[in-house]
């Protein structure tokens, strides 16, 4: 989905790309959303809301409940484009996501990172017509406490 500024500022919250995902797998209530985040409803309302004004949610559904209604929300994407901004460092391909892991989840990760990447180096090891030369970075870094927010 290609965003705006505004919109590149509204999702560069850790906790409002775990809302942007979750979103995008079953479509949810604020309350629901708070519950599966572990957060509270009214502070999960106000981030909701900030994405759905911000144009990047929209509500899929609304259903009376003892007297209340419902908003059901679900997010338009989950990978987005700064448009009309040509950014020197960021070259086609390249991917930048958040991610919260215990430290079991971490090392999983790392495993299957590694998996992965041996994977592809057994490959290149025979010369076959065709393949061309890349340069493949990867890293992961602990978020700082700023960046957390």
């Amino acid at each position: 989905m290609e965003i705006n500024l505004e919109q590149q500022k509204l999702i560069s919250s850790t906790l409002r790309v775990k809302i942007i995902y979750l979103l995008a797998e079953n479509q949810m209530t604020a309350k629901q959303v708070a519950d599966e985040v572990g957060k509270t409803p009214g502070s999960i309302h106000y981030h909701i809301q900030q994405l759905y004004n911000g144009g990047i949610l929209e509500i899929t559904e609304t259903k009376e409940n003892r007297g209340i209604m419902e908003k059901y929300y679900r997010s338009k994407a989950t990978h987005f484009v700064l448009k009309g901004v040509e950014l020197a460092y960021v070259k086609k391909g390249t991917s930048r996501t958040n991610l919260s892991l215990t430290e079991e989840e971490k090392q999983a990760f790392d495993d299957d990172i590694d998996a992965l990447i041996m994977k592809y180096i057994k490959m290149t090891v025979k010369e076959r017509e065709g393949r061309k030369p890349y340069i493949f970075e990867f890293r992961v870094e602990e978020m700082t406490e700023e960046e957390k927010e």
